[in-house]
């Protein structure tokens, strides 16, 4: 253990004995480009399995592209200072909390209180034999029949006719709730919302620039800025922004928002309607948005209007509260854009790893979701709730779409892949935290092209299986190793005829992408059947 931790540390280049030693016999760095071939890994059985001939930088690399969540975050300190100063100078600690507590009644009426189930998929076929089905009572209602009359309804997919009956279900069972910003109730989300906020805006907009380096944005727009937490976000992780717009029709929240950006180099520019400019925008960040429009229509129409704005290469930023409300909203995005923008013109960089069916959605049990913590506002100032909590997890659904073809276009395979960014593209991403059991690991994975999977990663195998990062692994990640399939349906409670339907699609993408020709052992075992059957 001692010698492959010093081996370690000379090819990091911090050691001075036997790494010095080998400069001077005039070897150079070239004797530790195979290193990981030799170094042991202290696992009993590695010497039974090829290595995977990657070098110490290039699993960095890897490790680094594929570790996308984060720990605890905090607030930068000279916002949280404002929002303190703010807090200080207005007063009424008791009364601002027992109005967070209304507004937070309020929120979760609307957000958590619908049920998981089953979504319409563009995928699947749909069926509304009832007469008095989803789909039927949509038809009958007068609130929809000029829509049915003119619109050409008839012309849309099923799986349209059921996303929107749906939600509009959902919308007459939880009513819409009219938030008006006083200064009171507009200084309470600050401090009761704020830190969260920009807690998943800096887990979405980290992971946009990790993976995709070469976008670089120069314009950023945020729609439903509020306090402008998304602005903030972006500044921070690209500097060389020369163009911040906010839209809100608020005028306090406006206020707040420009005494929170104030200091910045570049300050935004506030707008009260979308409208108001026309300009193409790299970035366009819309989170906690769609929550607050009533109506799909009007929230389809919403999502036009912004990927409209979105500049070729630039990329739409969508994030919903991490309940079922708020995933049935990213799902129906998601198969909007599928359906009508069409894969080739544009590709999830975040956090689909395909662009096929959501298989999350066909469960009726699980919904696609993340969670990041952050330090609350302090105690002494607002209290969020109890005293011996100072840090939160915000759950979030999002979506991260880049107006361009994506890797998985351009590429056939993760081997064909150049880089470690563009190979990870191809990775399955965790959706729930890691089982860490005894000497294995359970994950539970999406993954292409549209498999909802539970891996395991045991202690007895090699290295290169990936036991050592399993353990470390946080929800979100990104998994890079082999995959070793311990259920090829990670939550046993799919509809009989829905994975009947799933097994024919995958069996004729199986042999539209000929990845049985890739399978060890397929050439001969088809000259046998050849030899015994004829050609």
């Amino acid at each position: 253990a001692a010698a492959s931790q010093a081996c370690r540390a000379a090819a990091a280049g911090a050691c001075r004995g036997c790494g010095a030693a080998t400069r001077e016999r005039g070897i150079g760095d070239a004797a530790f480009a195979n290193l990981s071939q030799t170094i042991h890994r202290g696992f009993k059985f590695d010497r039974m399995f090829p290595s995977d001939g990657l070098g110490p930088q290039s699993v960095l690399e890897l490790d680094q592209v594929a570790m996308l969540s984060m720990k605890t975050q905090e607030c930068p300190k000279e916002m949280m200072d404002k929002i303190i100063t703010l807090l200080r100078e207005f007063g009424h600690k008791k009364d601002l909390e027992r109005y967070g507590r209304y507004y937070l009644k309020k929120v979760r009426s609307r957000t958590s209180s619908e049920v998981p189930r089953v979504l319409p998929s563009f995928f699947l076929p749909e069926r509304d034999d009832d007469e008095d089905g989803p789909v039927a009572r949509l038809r009958k209602s007068p609130a929809y029949k000029d829509l049915f009359d003119h619109a050409a309804v008839s012309a849309l997919d099923e799986s349209v006719l059921q996303r929107l009956s749906q939600a509009s279900a959902e919308d007459r069972r939880n009513k819409l709730y009219q938030m008006f910003w006083s200064n009171e109730a507009a200084l309470t989300y600050l401090a009761h919302r704020y830190p969260g906020t920009w807690g998943s805006n800096f887990r979405v907009l980290s992971e946009l620039s990790r993976r995709a380096p070469d976008f670089q944005p120069r314009s950023v727009l945020d729609y439903g800025a509020g306090p402008a937490p998304g602005i903030a976000v972006a500044r921070s992780l690209w500097p060389d922004l020369t163009k911040l717009t906010a839209v809100e029709p608020s005028e306090t929240m406006s206020q707040l928002g420009k005494y929170l950006t104030a200091d910045f180099p570049v300050p935004p520019s506030w707008q009260r309607c979308l409208y108001d400019s026309g300009e193409k925008q790299d970035l366009i960040i819309a989170s906690y948005v769609q929550m607050e429009v009533r109506g799909q229509p009007s929230r389809d129409a919403l999502v036009k209007q912004l990927w409209n704005r979105v500049s070729p290469g630039g990329v739409l930023v969508l994030i919903e509260p991490g309940t079922p409300t708020g995933f049935r909203m990213m799902h129906h995005t998601r198969e909007l854009l599928i359906s009508q923008v069409g894969p080739e013109r544009f590709h999830f960089v975040a956090p689909c790893p395909h662009e096929g069916m959501c298989p999350l959605a066909v469960t009726g049990r699980d919904w696609c979701h993340f969670v990041q913590r952050v330090r609350r506002t302090p105690h002494r100032f607002y209290n969020k709730g109890s005293k011996k909590r100072f840090i939160e997890e915000e759950k979030f659904s999002f979506l991260c779409i880049r107006k361009s073809p994506g890797p998985r276009t351009l590429y056939d395979s993760e081997s064909a892949a150049p880089t470690a960014v563009v190979k990870s593209y191809f990775w399955p991403r965790v959706l729930f935290p890691p089982i860490k059991a005894g000497k294995h690991t359970l994950i539970d994975v999406c993954s292409a092209p549209q498999n909802f999977e539970r891996l395991s990663v045991s202690k007895s195998k090699a290295h290169a299986f990936g036991y050592r990062w399993s353990r470390k692994a946080m929800w979100g990640d990104l998994f890079r190793f082999p995959k070793r399939l311990a259920r090829p349906e990670a939550r046993l409670y799919i509809a009989e005829e829905t994975r009947a339907h799933l097994d024919r699609l995958a069996k004729k993408a199986w042999k539209a992408l000929k990845w049985e020709e890739n399978e060890p052992g397929f050439k001969a075992e088809k000259e046998s059947d050849e030899q015994a059957y004829g050609a």
